[in-house]
């Protein structure tokens, strides 16, 4: 296997057009995710398959590996491809001191969030000795929803210098593992934020942050980081940030937004309230890689 630099990044693009077409994926979406996060993608000589995997350490602080992208062309499956890409991945990520590999969404910015149940992925990684650890369904709900905030909040685009830096501090201090999607989406102008607004701010100045909605920062449509203060939940704050999601996904021309791994049921049930159903299954699989 051969390491694949960021100028490979449109034979990267037609090789995953090729393998996985349905996905339609940009070539900034996989620069995104390949190649402008720490980690590799490796690749055989002829350049008919690829994986890319990164390193770095999840909530608790354990350090984990992700395989962000596997594919192969339709015409050189079958010939154990696949697997040697696995093992290519796990072999980079051992010598990097990685405990565990997981494929999908274990690191930010992923392209999945975890291995797509509809095809021969978990089948291929069950077989070389990952185990399941949860099932779940990506949610999608039409670009048309909309909700307003409630009395005393302002929702807005954080553009403005002190928007932006409003911002950057209450996720730095609030939800820090949220720090680099929130970034990437301050500079592409695809987050959101809700702030208390003083009764005698008329011009809409800057009030505390409440929360923050973003969108499309790995791959178009998808909803998130959305956070919103715990003090502050249950109040329509939430919905008001994903109505406004929503609204710029519209405006692009996208029926739909998706929310691709709800965290857990309480997330699950607030955007199923807005009208999201499921619309695929995934299965996030993981593999010890030190004992």
């Amino acid at each position: 296997m051969q390491q694949w630099g960021a100028d490979r990044i449109e034979e990267l693009t037609a090789l995953v057009a090729a393998g996985a077409p349905d996905e339609d994926l940009t070539a900034d979406e996989l620069l995104t995710a390949c190649f402008e996060q720490p980690g590799v993608v490796l690749g055989p000589s002829d350049g008919t398959a690829a994986v890319a995997v990164g390193v770095g350490r999840d909530a608790s602080g354990e350090l984990i590996a992700s395989v962000r992208l596997l594919v192969v062309r339709p015409d050189r499956r079958g010939v154990g491809l696949g697997g040697s890409l696995l093992d290519a991945a796990e072999r980079w990520a051992s010598e990097r001191g990685a405990e565990r590999i997981e494929i999908g969404g274990a690191l930010p910015f992923p392209l999945w969030p975890g291995a797509d149940a509809s095809t021969g992925l978990v089948h291929l990684a069950g077989a070389r000795g990952y185990e399941p650890v949860r099932e779940f369904g990506s949610l999608e709900l039409p670009s048309s929803f909309r909700a307003q905030p409630p009395e005393g909040v302002v929702v807005r685009r954080a553009v403005r210098d002190e928007d932006v830096t409003a911002v950057t501090l209450a996720v730095a201090g609030g939800w820090s593992r949220l720090s680099d999607e929130v970034a990437r989406a301050l500079d592409h102008g695809t987050c959101h934020a809700a702030f208390a607004a003083p009764p005698t701010d008329r011009e809409g100045l800057r009030g505390d942050v409440l929360g923050v909605g973003c969108h499309s920062v790995t791959r178009a449509t998808w909803v998130g980081p959305l956070v919103v203060r715990p003090a502050d939940r249950r109040r329509g704050i939430g919905h008001a940030l994903l109505a406004q999601v929503c609204r710029d996904l519209m405006i692009a021309d996208f029926r739909t937004a998706e929310v691709p791994d709800p965290a857990d049921p309480g997330a699950e049930a607030f955007v199923v309230a807005a009208g999201a159903t499921v619309s695929r299954r995934y299965v996030q699989v993981a593999k010890v890689l030190r004992r």
